[in-house]
């Protein structure tokens, strides 16, 4: 497993089967994790699939990565603002590069972000609409001060979701999850799978069960 320098982000790939044209599932972790942690989910994805994870941008020590800094004891700036919409669009350009380096589809994108890497998603996708279609948020929520200012919403018409937390998450609470499903429900974005687990901050075996057989059930 290699990690690649070439793009702009630091990443490890996993090729499919069936050559070019081929669907990018990109894999975002969280805080304080590195590239190889959502990799793990590769031997259960479907195989034409362009698995690509990436390296959180700022080291936290040995393999240790963040896209942002976190202020846990301050819940009105859990999230450094500036630094996640300068990742946000940095995420965003790596999208394209990959894209035409590896000769991928350029209109079905999957995002798939656990935490801190969920949280990214939400806003990357409404900033890419004309790329990203679906959208895995693992223990994360949506932060609506992350999101473009002008969202159209006939532009994600068929952007679907897979969205699940932990009942016992003390990272995130699980209200903040909520909030995001109101907002997204408001913006008639109906497609999507919402889901709560006898969990804390992580992925109970019931919920990856869950999320793998609506992966296989979504890919084309």
């Amino acid at each position: 497993m290699l990690l690649k320098n070439k793009l702009s982000i630091k990443h490890i790939i996993k090729k499919p089967n069936n050559g070019n044209n081929t669907t990018l599932f990109l894999m975002i972790h969280g805080y304080g994790s590195n590239e190889r942690d959502l990799f793990s989910f590769q031997k259960d994805l479907p195989e034409n699939f362009f698995i690509i994870s990436i390296q959180g941008i700022y080291s936290l020590g040995i393999d240790k990565y963040s896209w942002y800094d976190i202020d846990f004891s301050n819940e009105k700036k859990f999230i450094n603002i500036l630094q996640a919409k300068k990742t946000i669009d940095k995420i965003s350009f790596f999208i394209d590069e990959a894209i035409t380096e590896y000769k991928l589809k350029e209109n079905h994108v999957w995002l798939c972000g656990f935490s801190q890497g969920a949280i990214l998603s939400y806003p990357i996708a409404f900033k890419k609409p004309n790329k990203i279609k679906k959208v895995i948020s693992l223990s994360g929520y949506l932060e609506k001060s992350l999101l473009p200012e002008k969202i159209n919403l006939f532009n994600y018409t068929d952007l679907e979701f897979f969205i699940s937390h932990g009942k016992y998450d003390t990272i995130i609470p699980l209200n903040w999850t909520k909030e995001g499903l109101k907002f997204l429900k408001k913006k008639k974005i109906l497609s999507l799978f919402y889901k709560e687990y006898d969990s804390g901050h992580t992925l109970n075996n019931v919920n990856y069960l869950d999320l793998m057989n609506w992966i296989k059930k979504k890919h084309i």
